[in-house]
């Protein structure tokens, strides 16, 4: 979860598009293919099923999908994820220098378009207006209080008071946690965002790791229930491990227990002790707006003469 985001490691969620390409057609019968990695004329980068328009194709991932209802008469429908730099569209995730002249994406979305000609397309240009889509998931490439290079000035940035509201309040009282605290580390790590997606597979709004998830029982990481719950369980188990100093139990869920039982303390990694303070910082904050406010002491009455 430290290096740059590029769009080009989206490669690495492919099994994650081709189950849901296969999960969005209709028909009983299923056919397999596979998905190609190829250049488009204008030299943007295309992951596609059908590599016969484009050039310098080679076979990235196979899938197995369910067979689409025949196409109307202009073209066959197929499926096609494209990666295009971000100056080929508005509506891009905004590029920041690599230092090499290539461009990294820090965050965005993947969506799925259903074109006119039949074509269902994934990609993470955003479509343009009228166009038939929905939003698949969000990526990161690391979480949203990891980035050492953010311009986010976490002491004054909006606050989410209310997303998620039952689940948390749940999940806080279920594990003894503060659920203010709870709050502050589903902002740090996913900004609230349920279907986020990390560079290292990191998922939901607590970003977890798919084995953790696995050994915390959480079945479905985007169900927003399940992944509070689960991250819940997880901070409890490192507050407790780590005698409730919240500083140490969050640099653990950053950069994991043995970390911080190697050096003794929040580990000398820049990203894990930027979001050991973040996290503080959006801690207090919520804690403060969520207290209610102290009512001010009556005058005490005069004596009596």
């Amino acid at each position: 979860m430290k290096s740059a985001f590029s769009t080009m490691r989206i490669l690495r969620l492919l099994p994650l598009l081709a189950l849901l390409a296969g999960g969005g057609l209709t028909c009983a019968s299923a056919v397999a293919g596979s998905v190609y990695k190829c250049q488009g004329p204008n030299g943007q980068i295309a992951f596609t099923n059908r590599p016969n328009t484009f050039t310098q194709c080679h076979e990235v991932a196979s899938y197995v999908e369910r067979k689409p209802a025949p196409a109307a008469a202009g073209g066959k429908p197929h499926s096609e994820y494209r990666s295009e730099p971000p100056a080929a569209a508005a509506g891009a995730s905004k590029p920041e220098s690599a230092g090499d002249g290539a461009f990294v994406v820090h965050r965005g979305a993947v969506y799925k378009v259903v074109r006119a000609n039949g074509v269902t397309e994934y990609t993470n240009i955003r479509p343009a207006t009228g166009a038939t889509y929905r939003v698949l998931f969000t990526y990161m490439a690391t979480c949203y209080a990891c980035n050492l290079h953010s311009t986010i000035n976490f002491g004054s940035t909006p606050l989410n008071l209310h997303a998620y509201s039952d689940e948390i309040a749940a999940a806080a009282k279920e594990y003894g946690i503060d659920p203010s605290l709870l709050r502050a580390v589903i902002h740090a790590e996913s900004a609230f965002k349920r279907y986020a997606v990390s560079d290292q597979g990191a998922q939901g709004l607590m970003q977890l790791m798919p084995g953790t998830a696995a050994d915390l029982g959480v079945g479905d990481p985007f169900d927003a229930g399940q992944n509070i719950r689960g991250g819940a369980d997880y901070l409890a188990q490192l507050l407790k491990q780590f005698n409730g100093d919240e500083k140490l139990a969050t640099a653990a869920y950053n950069a994991g227990p043995l970390n911080v039982q190697k050096y003794k303390g929040v580990p000398p990694f820049d990203e894990t002790r930027v979001y050991v303070q973040r996290v503080a910082t959006l801690h207090k904050r919520y804690r403060a707006a969520e207290s209610p406010p102290v009512a001010a002491a009556a005058p005490a009455a005069a004596p009596r003469s």
